[in-house]
């Protein structure tokens, strides 16, 4: 066990078990050994109040961490982005989003990264990512928050779940989504399996819904 000077927003494990990310509202990205309590390394996203780490994902075989920051109440784009290698704590790339990041997740090879952000009222955005580069390969738009994300292990499907009340589902190749359905009130957590064939999701309608990634007919 390690403790953080704050909360910890999020925690991701390596498909084989040898190294855990964990994103604290202390705000820092901390990364472990699974022999070791001590971190290998740990980020810090800025020094002033209200700065917090707020989700993190980790690449199959451990070797690349995404990371998603935001600095609470700040008026300006604050929430980042950030691409790491396991072995140093310097970000292989930063991308500042003009909402707050609410959820980043990665495929098992590294090399796609899928994030969700908020807008306040506004809604939010959808990005991809490679991990090239720090510009977006691309983004979609939502009338809410999106609250949850997930990639399949290719990187070849990803879905996002949003405060509109819809599920989305996207192949990495295009923005547009496959398929959307609603649900019958904010989708809370999506998940994808690993071939990407199956989605599931929770909403606040208190339902549970899983989907062939072939339609949006639950």
């Amino acid at each position: 066990s390690h403790s953080a000077e704050g909360p910890v927003a999020s925690v991701a494990i390596s498909a084989n078990g040898e190294y855990v990310a964990a994103a604290s509202e202390d705000s820092n990205l901390y990364l472990y050994s699974k022999d070791d309590s001590t971190p290998l390394w740990n980020y810090s996203s800025g020094t002033g109040w209200g700065d917090r780490m707020v989700s993190a994902s980790i690449s199959a075989d451990g070797e690349y961490i995404a990371a998603g920051s935001m600095i609470v109440g700040s008026p300006s784009p604050n929430s980042k982005v950030h691409l790491f290698h396991k072995d140093s704590s310097t970000p292989l790339w930063n991308h500042t989003t003009t909402g707050d990041v609410t959820s980043v997740a990665i495929s098992a090879d590294g090399e796609y990264i899928v994030v969700g952000t908020e807008e306040g009222w506004q809604g939010g955005w959808v990005y991809l990512f490679s991990k090239a580069n720090s510009t977006p390969l691309w983004s979609h738009e939502t009338e809410g928050p999106v609250t949850s994300v997930a990639i399949s292990a290719d990187g070849e499907n990803m879905v996002a779940g949003s405060e509109d009340k819809g599920v989305y589902l996207f192949n990495k190749d295009n923005s547009t989504p496959r398929w959307s359905h609603t649900t019958g009130d904010k989708v809370r957590a999506v998940s994808i399996s690993a071939d990407g064939s199956h989605v599931a999701v929770g909403s606040l309608d208190d339902g549970l819904y899983l989907f062939n990634k072939d339609s949006s007919t639950p």
